[in-house]
Formats: C-alpha cells, sequence, structure tokens
C-alpha cells in the first residue's frame, strides 16, 4: 500500500447510519478534524428525529471533533415512559 491510500485512512473516520435516521443505510469515509454537528446534519435526512452519537461504541458530545480511525454510529434516542 502506497502512503497516499495509508494517510486517506488515517486521516479520516467511517460513518454508519442506518433507519430511521436515513431513507437507506449509509456508509461513507468522511474528513476528520471536523466538528460531528457538522457533519452529521449533512447525512441525516430525516428531520427532528431525536439520536445518539456513538464512536467506537461510547457516546459522544456531538459538539466533539471527529478523531482520525474512528466508527462513528448513530442511533435514535427512545424517549418515553
Amino acid at each position: 500500500m502506497n502512503n497516499v491510500s495509508s494517510n486517506k485512512f488515517i486521516e479520516s473516520a467511517h460513518l454508519i447510519l442506518d433507519k430511521p435516521l436515513v431513507a437507506q443505510r449509509v456508509e461513507a469515509e468522511i474528513a476528520a478534524g471536523q466538528r460531528y454537528t457538522d457533519v452529521l446534519k449533512r447525512y441525516i435526512t430525516k428531520p427532528g428525529v431525536a439520536y445518539i452519537v456513538l464512536v467506537d461504541g461510547v457516546v459522544v458530545d456531538q459538539n466533539e471533533i471527529i478523531q482520525p480511525g474512528v466508527e462513528i454510529r448513530c442511533v435514535p434516542q427512545i424517549i418515553g415512559g
């Protein structure tokens, strides 16, 4: 593998989104160094759905900066009693 390919992987994070946040499953490599909130508003197509951001299985604040090499998933937040 050449340096360009490996740098691209290191500089990116893997985003996975499923229904009901999107119309159909989305998997994408996104550039690290951005805020989760800025990236997710470009991908999540169902407005008004509350969700939690998981990074490598751990809940994070959406205002944090995306780190390279992580896996990002969002899950709908269940509200009720």
